[in-house]
């Protein structure tokens, strides 16, 4: 499942295009049981990482004094029938005497319309280290438990397919297949990641790997030779925060141009997303623009509203991948902040688009 949520159109198109043909749609979700591993290899990553930083990088959690609640809501290719849903929720508070921060984050990913579903829910500890004067690392280790199921009685087989009556009886009962259902179509596993930020007032770089234990969801191993995990995946990125003006007291007075950058490899896997985000304020404006495994694959444009405690954010990805019935993808996000002190100027590091 994504880099982005990253189900990357080429791989996962074989099972989408079914919206030509009735008996396609059909054979393409018999393919795509041979498909899972490669589904299985990717993670969900959000369009609007800033809004959901635990996911981004397990070094991000703790970047407030006070709780920190995310909500982030993804639909991918919606031209296909409900492709790609991923949800997920978070918390994370950082503690000064302990210079610590926990986090937790609970998502929930659903692949084809309900074929495959993904829940994952993680517990992170970070340490925060001064280096100098203005320069500091922040350490985050995560330990997940991921639940991974298959709804196997919604697959259909090209052995099913008749050729004038489709895969179902004229009184709606699926025809008989001679494939063999996984002895578990539910599994449950560990999970385990790591990453660190480095930051001083302007600059950010952080690095961080999940699936440290490369776990192997069982029924997946139709073949030993074919499937040797999930791998990890990589993420590095990097960033800045450039004030426009002279930031008050107030949260709401600052205008910032923040570029930034992200580079995810997870197996065969590759993807870039460089771009901006221009904060006017109360209201802020993205674009980005992405590449996946050495391919063109979509410009992002977002607009975002923020008060005292709340920011609120839409994106939306226009697929440029020649792939246009796609639907694009939408993509909702929400981060809360109960904090009785939340100004840019208690916090001098370039972070601000994080918080």
């Amino acid at each position: 499942m994504e880099p982005n949520k990253h189900h990357h159109p080429i791989k996962l198109l074989h099972l989408i295009t079914f919206q030509r043909s009735q008996n396609l749609k059909w054979l393409i979700s018999g393919i795509m049981w041979f498909s899972l591993i490669g589904i299985q290899a990717q993670d969900p990553i959000f369009s609007q990482f800033y809004l959901s930083p635990l996911q981004l990088n397990p070094g991000l959690t703790g970047l407030t004094d006070g709780p920190r609640f995310a909500a982030n809501y993804r639909n991918q290719f919606p031209g296909f029938n409900n492709a790609y849903r991923t949800y997920a929720l978070s918390y994370d508070q950082f503690f000064d005497r302990l210079k610590s921060g926990i986090g937790f984050w609970l998502l929930s990913d659903d692949a084809g319309d309900g074929l495959l579903k993904t829940i994952k829910a993680a517990g992170i500890y970070s340490y925060r280290l001064r280096i100098r004067k203005d320069l500091y690392m922040r350490m985050g280790i995560e330990a997940g438990i991921v639940q991974s199921t298959l709804n196997w009685d919604r697959l259909r087989f090209g052995d099913q397919i008749d050729d004038y009556l489709g895969a179902t009886s004229p009184g709606g009962t699926p025809f008989p297949t001679e494939e063999f259902a996984p002895e578990k179509n539910s599994i449950i596993y560990p999970d385990l990641g790591f990453g660190f930020v480095l930051n001083n007032k302007v600059l950010y770089t952080g690095i961080s790997v999940r699936h440290l234990n490369t776990p192997n969801p069982e029924y997946l191993d139709i073949n030993s030779n074919l499937s040797g995990g999930i791998p990890m995946r990589w993420t590095a990125h990097a960033g800045a925060s450039f004030p426009l003006n002279s930031a008050s007291s107030k949260r709401n007075s600052g205008m910032a141009l923040s570029p930034s950058i992200i580079y995810v490899i997870q197996g065969p896997f590759q993807q870039i997303n460089g771009g901006l985000t221009f904060d006017a304020g109360m209201v802020s404006f993205g674009g980005y623009y992405r590449i996946s495994s050495g391919q063109s694959e979509a410009i992002i444009a977002s607009i975002g509203l923020r008060t005292k405690q709340l920011k609120i954010g839409y994106s939306y990805d226009m697929t440029i991948s020649g792939f246009p019935v796609s639907g694009g993808t939408h993509e909702l996000g929400l981060v809360f902040t109960l904090e009785d002190n939340h100004s840019d100027s208690k916090y001098s590091d370039c972070l601000r688009l994080f918080r």
